[in-house]
């Protein structure tokens, strides 16, 4: 891993994208700008603030590997003096790193401008309440990572094929689990009890400590996190040979 290479790679990026990274941050700024002031009403902002920055934030990573996806670009991109593992990397820090920080500050600019304006107008500001979405940045890294790995493995429309994907697989596993538990449960529950009694006693009997829990939560989290990074950089290599 040479640090030279993800810096020229970083300093290539900024040098080709810096004027439609400045005009996407124009565009957040606006959206939650108009946003905030339609919902001029609406003491607390964070809800759409943060729905909308999450938005933003899956499509980006779909930027930083269209190169992949067209026969004459894609051999520019993998002839780049640079590992696989390094362009992996520095889109990683790219997208983890600098556009979260520009979406943040888009947001605070929008959110900004908006509460000076329903100040001004006599209509109240606005209450911004960031530190109640702390516990779920976790979660939105999880999820960058997926439309991050997604956007290297499919070829078209990647972003929207991937939630799709996601949300298809998601839908799968609740239903065999749905019908899993209700098969056990029907085998199980005394003809005396209701099934919700039954359903009540089996969390309750593996229930964990709220710490414990947590713990759990953040380990699966950060597998989550681990194992798509590591099947973007296989994916990369896959696409070279």
């Amino acid at each position: 891993m040479n640090i030279k290479n993800i810096t020229n790679l970083l300093k290539a990026y900024f040098i080709e994208n810096w004027k439609t990274d400045l005009f996407q941050l124009g565009i957040l700024s606006a959206v939650i700008l108009i946003g905030s002031i339609l919902n001029g009403g609406v003491e607390d902002m964070s809800s759409f603030a943060m729905t909308v920055a999450v938005i933003f934030l899956i499509i980006y990573p779909e930027r930083l590997f269209r190169n992949l996806h067209g026969n004459s670009s894609k051999i520019h991109y993998l002839t780049i003096p640079a590992s696989n593992g390094e362009k992996v990397v520095a889109n990683m820090l790219l997208t983890n790193i600098y556009f979260v920080a520009v979406v943040v500050l888009a947001c605070a600019l929008g959110l900004g401008l908006a509460h000076l304006y329903l100040t001004a107008r006599g209509m109240g500001g606005l209450r911004f309440q960031p530190n109640t979405y702390w516990d779920r940045i976790l979660v939105i890294y999880a999820g960058l990572s997926v439309f991050f790995f997604g956007s290297i493995y499919f070829r078209k429309r990647t972003t929207l094929t991937t939630f799709g994907v996601g949300l298809l697989i998601i839908t799968l596993f609740s239903v065999l689990f749905t019908v899993t538990m209700f098969a056990n449960g029907m085998m199980l529950i005394p003809k005396d009890a209701a099934f919700h009694d039954y359903l009540w006693n089996f969390n309750f009997s593996f229930s964990l400590s709220d710490k414990a829990s947590s713990v759990l939560a953040y380990i699966t989290v950060a597998v989550v996190i681990i194992y798509f990074y590591v099947l973007s950089f296989l994916r990369m290599k896959e696409t070279e040979a």
